[in-house]
């Protein structure tokens, strides 16, 4: 008798660096079929050395959503057990400063390019239904700053939130399909998507004073998370050890990750308030200090 095929996976962002590479590396591990995808392949030439399936991926593009999805059903012969729908970028800046053409971009891969990669490959993964004796699944990144006020990252915040609603919806409304719907509430993890280099509010901001806290939370982040490696041996263990239907289904890992879950479930409205102040160094002298540069503001209008 012939052994069963591979599970197979579809990882979006695993650029080098990325929770994504680190979570292409675990699943092939296990003994999982991975295809790794990223912008750039060349991001994913340690991948390819590890015997990784590497392709080229733009969440934000329908064609090359749909060049993929070619790819893929030539290469599996039209089915898919696992998509990990993983891609996501990062923009930090006061909400009523932010850039709106960069909040746009962010949302378009945040959101809308996981709304779009789910619809596309939805019927690779009900074409593995009758025969796949564990169900397909879905597993889509949120964060746990959709459920906790991260300061000055209040529209990276929305499309968390975003993602986090979309996929316990898509949870019910799948289960009758026969496929299973994963929330990843992801924890402070020390990749690249958090850098002190990338925050700068200008020098009319109102929130300058503000600024170096930021700056200094993103380098306290890159040096006291969890590593990618174990954050992604947690999550696959976590996903291959709950792999039927209505088990599992919500995941949180990473630095942080059990705090929040344990104070959204049992705290008061505004218990995350004042750490997240003070993770910025928000005190009283900067709040003033913010309060004087908004009334100036006026009379630059």
């Amino acid at each position: 008798m012939s052994s069963s095929p591979k599970r197979s996976v579809l990882i979006t962002g695993c650029s080098v660096g990325s929770s994504g590479h680190a979570l292409a590396l675990e699943f092939a591990n296990q003994g999982i079929r991975v295809f790794a995808t990223a912008r750039s392949t060349k991001s994913l030439s340690q991948l390819e050395a590890k015997g990784i399936e590497i392709l080229a991926l733009d969440v934000t593009s329908a064609q090359s959503i749909a060049e993929l999805k070619a790819e893929i059903t030539r290469r599996t012969g039209g089915k898919l057990d696992m998509l990990f729908n993983n891609a996501g970028t990062m923009y930090e800046a006061p909400a009523v400063e932010a850039n709106i053409v960069r909040v746009r971009q962010m949302f378009d891969t945040n959101v809308f390019g996981l709304f779009d990669m789910t619809q596309a490959f939805l019927p690779l993964l009900l074409a593995s239904v009758p025969e796949s004796r564990l169900p397909p699944t879905i597993i889509n990144t949120s964060s746990i700053v959709s459920r906790a006020p991260f300061l000055f990252s209040a529209n990276y915040n929305a499309s968390k939130a975003a993602v986090t609603s979309y996929s316990d919806t898509l949870r019910l409304e799948l289960a009758p399909l026969g496929i299973k719907v994963v929330t990843l509430f992801m924890g402070e993890v020390s990749t690249g998507l958090m850098s002190a280099e990338n925050i700068s509010f200008g020098a009319d901001s109102i929130y300058i004073d503000a600024e170096a806290g930021v700056q200094g939370r993103s380098r306290s982040h890159a040096a006291k998370s969890m590593k990618p490696e174990e954050f992604a041996r947690q999550v696959v263990h976590h996903i291959v050890s709950n792999p039927a239907l209505g088990k599992g289904e919500y995941v949180w890992k990473g630095t942080q990750a059990a705090l929040v879950w344990f104070l959204n479930a049992v705290g008061f409205r505004k218990i995350f308030d004042s750490p997240m102040e003070s993770a910025v160094g928000l005190s009283k002298a900067v709040k003033m200090a913010i309060y004087n540069k908004g009334q100036s503001s006026i009379n630059r209008e």
